[in-house]
């Protein structure tokens, strides 16, 4: 695939005001301005300067200089991303993977479905982190069997009092998941159907 490199490398530069269009355009940013630039604290970059994993040199007054094209291949790549004057908080493809168990095909639609904004860093495409978490929120219920008594309610439009009555009666299945109480959802689904008259029997 072959790449517009000017526009595409850095495609968040069009949105940036014109001092940190000025800083860039030296290509070397101090430790400080790394830090503004990526939403991470001057300690965090000192330690990853540190630890190998941003390459620095010193300038001629022994402070640590780094190449800003570094700090965005660098900043590209990371599973999530802070609010910074690159773009929102957010999310890359394969951390969104990881977070929501889903494959990469269904995301990118889920994308477009929930018309999540995103933006490119280098080759790699951003998702707002919290359009993502919300929008996940609600499409994750219709694909979980279990649910927590606020998403049954939230999805059934019922009283946690019915789902306890319901369970006290063990008309739906319940069990301990990760240290909540979970309810079956096809087993209150199938009450729902028969308009609830199982809760008062």
């Amino acid at each position: 695939m072959i790449y517009n490199n000017k526009k595409h490398f850095y495609d968040p530069y069009d949105s940036l005001d014109a001092e940190w269009k000025a800083r860039i355009s030296h290509e070397m940013l101090s430790v400080r301005e790394a830090a503004n630039l990526s939403g991470f604290s001057r300690q965090y970059i000192n330690k990853l300067i540190a630890n190998g994993i941003i390459d620095a040199k010193k300038n001629n007054d022994g402070n640590y200089v780094i190449a800003w094209i570094k700090i965005i291949r660098w900043f590209s790549a990371l599973p999530t991303t802070p609010t910074s004057p690159i773009g929102y908080a957010s999310y890359s493809l394969k951390e969104l993977m990881r977070y929501t168990g889903m494959s990469r095909c269904w995301l990118l639609k889920f994308a477009t479905r929930n018309s999540i904004p995103s933006y490119y860093v280098g080759m790699y495409r951003r998702f707002c982190k919290s359009a993502c978490e919300e929008a996940w929120k609600r499409e994750s219920i219709a694909l979980k069997r279990w649910l927590i008594i606020e998403e049954a309610c939230a999805l059934f439009d019922i009283d946690e009092e019915v789902i306890f009555a319901l369970a006290a009666l063990h008309k739906i299945r319940v069990k301990r998941l990760n240290k909540s109480q979970v309810y079956n959802k096809a087993d209150i689904l199938s009450v729902v159907k028969k308009g609830g008259k199982l809760c008062h029997e």
